[in-house]
């Protein structure tokens, strides 16, 4: 059983274990990997498991997928093992016995859902559930029109209203042909959702999308301890987010000591304020954008 794209390690081994009728902690009992952390065990949605060189070389003989398959297609197979505090050093005892310990990783770095129908695809219909790594240009399945969340508690959204994430999926992809996309994306992510919180600029047109999105996804007030505005605001802001970082990862500003007055930053906050179609972008002294436009002035 091979994994999919993304996928956690633990998600994966839990769908092997699964195939045998078995839990975690058995599977891997049965083919000579010792684990530790065994409350973890139980619950593979929130938590993952670290693998010494010798347990994952005995998963990938027995999972007869070969090594830098696995590799590929999990992300924290082989993150180096100070990543997560939690995590034991590696240890392979004289008769290459693996060993496994489970840790539970930061709200930030936990694993999202993926699209139900995308492991359906590709399991020939064995499983609908598998938790990925998802990078910022794969949250959003186009296949089949759904997003998934981050976040202590991800959870799945219809995005069928939003017939505009489907243009503003294929030019996040050519962002991506860019050197600076990843910097200009978390830029761009970062001042978008300060408007969105602060309520300024965009407000109206992200109303308007919120309700739409809302009316595709009726338990949208049954969201698990978390607000539904937060919950769909990735949402909600990801077409402005790409468009501004599509303009951040295109600008080249001189080095000025004065930004505020250099002409070259104003032509390009009116290109930025035609671009997401406002009439007038005029950030303040603590609007992010103002500090991207410090930060590239800097002499």
């Amino acid at each position: 059983m091979a994994p999919l794209p993304y996928e956690s390690t633990a998600s994966w081994l839990g769908r092997v274990a699964a195939t045998y009728r078995q839990s975690v902690p058995e599977l891997l009992d049965g083919i000579g990997i010792t684990t530790t952390g065994a409350r973890g065990a139980d619950d593979t949605d929130t938590t993952e498991i670290h693998l010494d060189d010798a347990a994952r070389h005995r998963l990938a003989v027995f999972a007869r997928v070969p090594h830098h398959h696995l590799a590929r297609a999990l992300p924290h197979l082989e993150r180096p093992r100070d990543a997560n505090p939690a995590r034991t050093p590696d240890a392979v005892g004289a008769t290459g016995a693996g060993s496994a310990a489970w840790y539970r990783p930061d709200p930030y770095e936990q694993p999202s859902w993926a699209c139900p129908w995308c492991p359906l695809r590709h399991t020939a219909g064995a499983t609908a559930r598998a938790r990925m790594y998802l990078p910022a240009h794969r949250v959003w399945c186009s296949r089949h029109s759904c997003w998934s969340t981050r976040g202590l508690r991800p959870r799945l959204l219809d995005t069928r209203g939003l017939p505009e994430l489907a243009h503003t999926h294929r030019e996040h992809r050519r962002l991506l042909r860019r050197p600076n996309a990843n910097t200009a994306y978390t830029w761009a992510q970062a001042i978008v959702t300060r408007w969105y919180d602060h309520r300024l600029y965009l407000t109206g047109r992200w109303k308007a999308r919120g309700r739409r999105l809302a009316a595709f996804n009726p338990d949208h007030t049954t969201t698990q301890g978390s607000s539904w505005e937060l919950t769909a605001r990735p949402v909600i802001v990801h077409p402005e987010t790409v468009v501004l970082a599509r303009v951040l990862a295109r600008t080249r500003l001189p080095a000025t000591p004065r930004p505020d007055r250099h002409p070259a930053v104003t032509t390009f906050l009116e290109h930025t304020a035609h671009t997401l179609g406002l009439a007038r972008l005029a950030p303040g002294p603590d609007d992010l954008l103002r500090s991207w436009i410090r930060h590239h002035t800097r002499p």
